[in-house]
């Protein structure tokens, strides 16, 4: 280079600018890769979040129609298997949750995931780990928004009205709502200017058509347009002609006056006593009956108006299309299970009084009870019609009633 293109080229000012850029360059790139690996973090934990949300949002929702925790959890590692989980990441799924607001509420799932990234840039400060974790939580729940059990519900998603309480109708609960699964215009009804209905509060995914009778102790009005109560027993065994080939069948009028104590048992529960009932049983006397499950195959199970029954540990399965005809004048003082010691029934049937398979074509059933009936448990036609017009009390904490269709027309209290 010629000396006085040297000199000119030391004189210039343009060199300073060449200069500091140079020196300042590489601060700027490091911030730039630091603002980069900060977005990275970002992006990644914005992803995790959307994982969480829709795998606990897809586990809620399931478990709208079972209470089986392994087909929900399946349900959440699918959704978020398909939001981008990798066999990396850890997931941890609790049913219920196990903190926050709504730790250990049933009816509610929480979804935690995290992911562990590693470090570049930032790998050059002093005291960091080689990685960073990054974690996200959701909690999703699909029950009535009180928490409170429900006492009655119609799961006919169609019916118009699927719920229906008229007559003189009179329904009083303690500490637990009503449902109602139709999204019928008139899901849930109360026809007649004598009906009262109280409880904590009315759900129905469709409209309802309600009275000055109406008193909800837990919430100002009826919650409309609400996701459909789920279902408490989609899983309840249901035993099948197969499974009840080997007992006896006993004939309609094989109970009589005194005690009755079913003395058989299924294959698949060996410490349940059954009786098998063929085409039928009429019960018309005072009978006390022992613990254990009252299989009717066909047929009606009538309970006639002089009868009356007492029991503990009392469950009667209704298959093959039998009916139920329970005379206003029955006196009925059965319970399911023991609250004092529930133990007394550890079977899967043990807290049911009256069930039904969901085979079949739909069926009506009626119930009635004098004022000296008290039956405590769970009353369950997944599939068929309950017309229940008795009037009778339980101190059991929630007489649950449960049916495709149900009509109230007297009084129930509890």
């Amino acid at each position: 280079m010629r000396p006085t293109v040297l000199r000119h080229f030391l004189r210039s000012e343009k060199a300073g600018t060449a200069v500091f850029f140079a020196l300042i360059a590489p601060v700027l790139i490091g911030f730039a890769g630091l603002g980069s690996e900060a977005g990275l973090w970002l992006v990644t934990e914005r992803k995790l979040q959307h994982m969480s949300d829709l795998a606990a949002y897809s586990a809620a929702t399931r478990g709208m129609s079972t209470n089986d925790a392994a087909v929900i959890r399946a349900s959440a590692e699918a959704r978020a298997q398909s939001s981008g989980l990798r066999p990396t990441d850890t997931m941890v799924i609790s049913i219920p949750p196990v903190s926050g607001p709504n730790a250990g509420r049933p009816g509610f799932v929480e979804v935690t995931v995290e992911r562990t990234l590693d470090r570049y840039l930032t790998a050059i400060f002093p005291g960091l780990s080689e990685t960073v974790t990054i974690g996200t939580r959701a909690v999703a729940g699909a029950i009535p928004g009180s928490g409170e059990p429900v006492c009655m519900l119609a799961l006919s998603p169609t019916a118009s009205p699927a719920f229906q309480v008229g007559g003189s109708g009179l329904v009083n609960v303690v500490g637990c709502g009503f449902a109602s699964n139709s999204n019928a215009d008139t899901s849930f009804e109360m026809q007649g200017a004598k009906v009262e209905v109280t409880g904590s509060c009315l759900y129905a995914v469709g409209g309802v058509d309600v009275t000055d009778g109406l008193t909800l102790t837990d919430c100002d009005e009826p919650q409309l347009l609400q996701r459909p109560a789920p279902d408490p027993y989609a899983n309840l065994p249901m035993p099948t002609s197969t499974d009840v080939a080997s007992l006896t069948r006993l004939s309609s009028s094989a109970i009589g006056a005194g005690t009755f104590t079913p003395s058989e048992y299924l294959l698949a529960y060996p410490d349940l006593p059954v009786a098998l009932f063929d085409g039928g049983l009429t019960l018309k006397d005072t009978t006390t009956l022992g613990t254990g499950l009252y299989i009717v195959d066909g047929g009606t199970l009538q309970i006639n108006a002089n009868a009356k029954l007492t029991g503990t540990g009392v469950t009667f399965y209704l298959m093959n299309g039998a009916r139920l005809s329970v005379n206003g004048g029955a006196e009925l003082d059965l319970v399911a299970y023991d609250p004092l010691d529930p133990a007394v029934r550890p079977d899967p049937f043990g807290g049911i009084l009256f069930f039904s398979d969901r085979g079949g074509s739909p069926v009506s059933r009626s119930m009635s009870g004098n004022s000296d009936s008290a039956i405590n448990g769970v009353i369950y036609f997944p599939t068929d019609t309950l017309t229940y017009t008795g009037d009778s009390s339980s101190s059991y904490p929630c007489l649950q009633i449960i049916a495709s269709e149900l009509e109230v027309e007297t009084a129930v209290r509890n």
